[in-house]
């Protein structure tokens, strides 16, 4: 699993994982005034969930075409998908004097965000890594088979926590009046 790659090489490894963000948000995009936030959510983060789960099941003999790249791609256009309207509900409600303040807020929790579930993460990685050295030391290439290990068990907690998210934006977006023209708006409830 551990694929040696140079960094030059990661790097274009990693360009579909680009790609499908920007193919998921332009869907949402598009889709985002005809269905309203809720369905995107649910969908985007499930469809994520689902690339995750697909990137849990990968092992020391797995491929970047076969096992990792099917993943990368379901799981960063349901990103896409999700951060359009993720956005745009954060922003739902907001006083046009204050939009600039909320959206800087909405910017700094991504930022914030994202470097505690980078920090979590690794943390269980290195720790789920650590925990199957320790009790599999004996086995033939036992450190790739425990990073493999980390990664998987970060990976599942990863997708686990997206699916939790899918079934709390179901839960949490509600149906707003329907405005002219008889499409659905959805937006986040005033107070949770």
């Amino acid at each position: 699993m551990t694929l040696g790659y140079s960094a030059i090489k990661t790097g274009f490894a990693f360009l579909p994982f680009s790609v499908g963000i920007v193919v998921g948000a332009g869907i949402a995009s598009r889709l985002l005034p005809r269905l309203g936030p809720r369905p995107l959510l649910v969908a985007g983060f499930a469809l994520s969930a689902a690339g995750l789960a697909l990137f849990s099941q990968v092992h020391v003999d797995s491929t970047y075409w076969a096992d990792l790249l099917p993943g990368m791609l379901v799981c960063s256009v349901g990103l896409g998908v999700a951060f359009v309207p993720l956005n745009s509900t954060a922003l739902t409600g907001v006083d046009p004097q204050d939009a600039g303040v909320a959206s800087a807020l909405v910017n700094s929790t991504q930022q914030i965000g994202g470097a505690l579930g980078t920090a979590l993460l690794n943390t269980v990685a290195a720790s789920a890594t650590t925990a199957y050295l320790a009790s599999h030391a004996t086995i033939p290439d036992a450190a790739s088979v425990a990073v493999v290990h980390g990664y998987t068990t970060a990976f599942t907690i990863s997708g686990i926590l997206l699916g939790v998210t899918a079934l709390v934006a179901l839960a949490l977006i509600r149906p707003q009046r329907t405005p002219r023209g008889g499409e659905s708006l959805e937006v986040a409830p005033a107070s949770v």
